[in-house]
């Protein structure tokens, strides 16, 4: 019996043989760097919206059934609220961020963080 060819895909970029390229090609932008076992996970501000959003969500309905609000009024407190909530998710991410910091350093005293 003959061996079948393997079919190459005939769109998209060429296959990368590395992790660290294919991550590059799939971006445009170099992976960031790989972090150490208990070392910290960086703050972002996608991460800080994503939770300011929920929070509002979740908020939006308890205005509503349980303090008897309007709609119209809860959805403009949810939408404060959620403005208020990612400069203040900012500060305590990065407070959060220097504490865990510190207490990695300590608890590891040769290594630096990446």
């Amino acid at each position: 019996m003959a061996k079948h060819k393997r079919r190459r895909p005939k769109a998209g970029p060429p296959p990368a043989h590395s992790p660290r390229r294919a991550a590059e090609t799939a971006s445009g932008r170099p992976a960031p760097p790989k972090r150490r076992p208990g070392e910290p996970i960086p703050p972002s501000f996608r991460g800080v919206l994503l939770r300011a959003l929920i929070v509002a969500v979740v908020f939006y309905p308890l205005l509503v059934y349980v303090a008897g609000e309007t709609s119209s009024g809860a959805a403009l407190i949810s939408a404060i609220a959620f403005l208020l909530m990612v400069p203040f998710g900012l500060v305590l991410d990065r407070m959060r961020y220097r504490v865990q910091m510190r207490r990695f350093a300590r608890e590891h005293p040769g290594r630096s963080p990446s």
